[in-house]
């Protein structure tokens, strides 16, 4: 990746004894707006003078992995048993930081926060009022007639 080039450009700088400031000026001419920031420069120069390893290592670190079927289940029996429990009380439980635990609830169980409660994102109650439904509806007398009857009939 581009970000690897400029890391590899910014040891191999540091390696040949330039300073921060120049390996910043370098990197910036051969890649516009994508240079180290300086604390990254400097951190890189310390280490690789202490001996220590200035290799790229983002993205290897595929071990770590917290939001495992277990855990996503350990969470939803505990949300199932209280609804109303909070991202603090679940974090202490189950010692995870408070985004694993709101990804868990929010990404992986499709919850979300209503009230005080946990509820499903698709379980909304439809849009009716609870209310009585109130309406305006002539209704015939019992004796009434359907059947039309001629005016001047009915004053002889």
């Amino acid at each position: 990746s581009t970000m690897t080039r400029i890391h590899d450009l910014t040891v191999d700088l540091a390696k040949a004894g330039k300073t921060c400031k120049e390996i910043k000026e370098i990197v910036e001419a051969a890649y516009p707006g994508q240079s180290l920031a300086r604390s990254t420069i400097f951190r890189i120069i310390k280490t690789m003078k202490e001996g220590g390893d200035v290799s790229d290592k983002r993205g290897l670190d595929t071990t770590k992995t917290v939001r495992t079927p277990g855990f996503i289940d350990a969470v939803r029996i505990a949300i199932e048993s209280d609804r109303k429990l909070t991202i603090s009380q679940l974090v202490e439980c189950h010692r995870a930081s408070r985004c694993t635990i709101l990804k868990i609830l929010t990404e992986d169980l499709g919850l979300r926060k209503k009230g005080d409660s946990w509820v499903p994102v698709n379980s909304k109650k439809p849009k009716i009022p609870t209310e009585d439904i109130k309406c305006e509806v002539d209704v015939p007398d019992d004796d009434f007639d359907p059947e039309p009857h001629d005016r001047d009939d009915d004053f002889e």
